[in-house]
């Protein structure tokens, strides 16, 4: 299909011509174009459409020249960060790069390699499969070094197969048997490399490895670090009281260190519960039942054999499948960060809404620029790069949850396309771990807009007044703090007077007086500085990082058991934390 129409068209059924705008003349168009000499409408309609065609004749040339110029320039067509479609791959492969070597093509090629070598290892260990004899010290280590010494160039050499055979896995055997015939027990039983299995023996395994080793060396190490960067912003700022908004009107006072920590205890939580996914692998033949294996070998429990195998490498066995391992647990896998990632998107809207209330500062960098008109701004990029990228990779990881465990009868191809696109998830949520990370790292808390809130804020105190007057069986406690506060201006003077004339004990109203909403933050300092511990207890450690001493504050004296009742869950971190002691 052509961008446009072509120089030397011409028109049926017209006298019209186009003429080349190289030899285009006013008199030669003059000359070269057929009018009637008594129809000056014609002449007009002709030196329109003359023109016309000049101009397209000039963008054809022009379209031309940056074509001449791409084929002669053969860096237009390299991969680099410029030429990257995927920006993972591009402007951002600085950040993303370290899960290259486990989620690229090189990744499964490597991967492929290692399953297919520990294959031939493990039928020499078989006693009745007699014609592949144990391997000497010398042939095990000739196939370990092929595993180890593994380099790109090996990968390209499987690529170059793969371009005669036009089957990736056929291409990674021939590339095994090519390597091992200078090796004179191993080029002995060349045909024994891929012995009994399907493409998907070999390439599920691939897959849960690429996996496994990409979320244990890249991903984990990034989120426990997001994770511990949180407990840190916790800890330090424990003792800031800060006002909370609900429906985002004034509430209840809380700490900035306790808001931290309710997210270092979730990201924790699922951080965890993605520890705890058994990453599969099957390697049971063409259909799950072993048919090639026992037309062979009859006497070998295969299925012992292939659990044995799967299990060497890490891997959890699945006994039950069809031609492909059902890739359940990466439905699983894959939704466990989907909720990690929502987490923490949750966590950039906050942090994101507590810049614009001027609650944090940001540490400026010399030389960067927060707006390209408005000198003045330094704007809250990381954590908004951070959400951008966290929506990218669920939607990416969403896709692959509910594709890959469909699959028709016994086996179609949709999944082996889909399988090549799991490093996007990854990638993107990794690049937006590490934008958190960054924007943590340049937070500098605001405390004295914080306070400046919090003494606009005498309303809030309407919570624990009301309470206390129930407790002492005033009538219509919350009615008449409804009618002092709704809607009105409250200062710590109209609080005063109204305390100062409730029918109360005097220690009961000597307390309230004391109150603040600065002061009224209730177990709000000691959940925050005690957030380590409660991360270790998710994570199911029983190591303590420091000593535990949970302690009930409350700023006015009277039955301990008022401030928690009711608050099982309260309760029963308060008794792990005993019982982990």
């Amino acid at each position: 299909m052509e961008f446009g129409p072509s120089s030397s068209r011409v028109l049926s059924g017209n006298k019209f011509t186009c003429i080349s705008p190289v030899s285009s003349t006013s008199s030669t168009r003059r000359h070269q174009v057929s009018v009637h000499p008594t129809s000056l409408y014609h002449h007009q309609q002709q030196q329109r459409f003359s023109n016309a065609c000049f101009q397209i004749s000039r963008r054809e040339s022009v379209l031309k020249k940056v074509v001449k110029m791409s084929k002669d320039d053969s860096r237009e067509y390299e991969l680099s960060s410029l030429t990257a479609l995927s920006p993972l791959d591009g402007r951002y492969w600085g950040k993303v790069k370290d899960l290259a070597p486990y989620m690229s093509e090189y990744g499964l090629i490597y991967f492929r390699v290692l399953v297919e070598i520990k294959w031939l290892l493990k039928l020499s260990q078989i006693p009745e499969v007699t014609e592949v004899p144990n391997f000497s010290e010398e042939a095990q280590s000739f196939l370990q070094g092929l595993i180890d010494g593994f380099s790109m160039d090996d990968a390209l050499e499987v690529k170059n197969i793969e371009k005669v055979t036009n089957h990736d896995v056929k291409a990674v055997e021939y590339f095994l048997k090519q390597k091992c015939q200078s090796q004179p027990e191993i080029a002995k039983v060349l045909e024994f490399f891929h012995f009994a299995c399907t493409s998907e023996d070999i390439n599920n395994l691939a897959h849960a490895l690429m996996l496994k080793e990409a979320i244990n060396n890249v991903m984990f190490p990034v989120m426990d670090k997001l994770i511990k960067a949180l407990c840190t912003l916790a800890k330090d700022n424990a003792h800031v009281s800060m006002l909370s908004r609900t429906h985002g009107q004034p509430a209840s006072p809380t700490t900035l260190g306790k808001e931290m920590s309710v997210f270092a205890v979730r990201l924790s939580r699922e951080r965890q519960a993605i520890s705890q996914v058994e990453i599969m692998g099957k390697f049971a033949g063409a259909v799950g039942n072993y048919n090639a294996h026992i037309s062979a070998y009859p006497e070998v429990n295969w299925h012992q054999i292939a659990e044995e195998f799967v299990t060497s490498l890490g891997l959890s066995f699945n006994p039950y499948v069809t031609q492909i391992e059902t890739h359940d647990y990466m439905a699983t896998l894959f939704y466990a960060f989907i909720r990690f990632n929502n987490i923490l998107i949750d966590f950039d809207r906050d942090l994101w809404g507590y810049i614009s209330l001027a609650y944090f500062k940001q540490i400026t960098k010399a030389g960067e620029i927060g707006s390209s008109t408005m000198p003045h701004k330094v704007n809250p990029i990381d954590f908004e790069n951070s959400e951008g990228n966290l929506g990218k990779a669920n939607e990416d990881l969403s896709f692959l949850s509910m594709k890959l465990p469909i699959s028709r009868w016994q086996r179609d191809l949709t999944d082996s396309t889909v399988l090549r696109n799991m490093g996007g998830g990854l990638g993107h949520s990794l690049l937006a771990y590490k934008s958190a990370l960054q924007g943590i790292g340049k937070l500098q808390v605001n405390e004295a807009r914080l306070s400046d809130d919090l003494n606009h804020a005498w309303e809030v105190l309407a919570e624990p007044i009301q309470t206390v007057m129930r407790r002492y069986g005033v009538p219509e406690p919350y009615e008449k703090l409804k009618e002092l506060t709704r809607g009105k201006t409250v200062n710590n003077e109209s609080i005063r007077e109204f305390i100062l004339g409730l029918e109360l004990p005097e220690e009961a109203k000597a307390n309230l007086l004391k109150l603040t909403p600065h002061s009224y933050v209730g177990a709000a300092v000691e959940l925050a500085r005690n957030v380590d511990a409660a991360v270790n207890l998710v994570n199911g450690k029983k190591e303590m990082i420091g000593s535990v001493s949970f302690r009930f504050v409350v700023s006015f004296k009277c039955d301990p058991s008022v401030t928690w009742k009711g608050s099982a869950v309260f309760r029963s971190l308060l008794l792990e934390l005993v019982i982990a002691n």
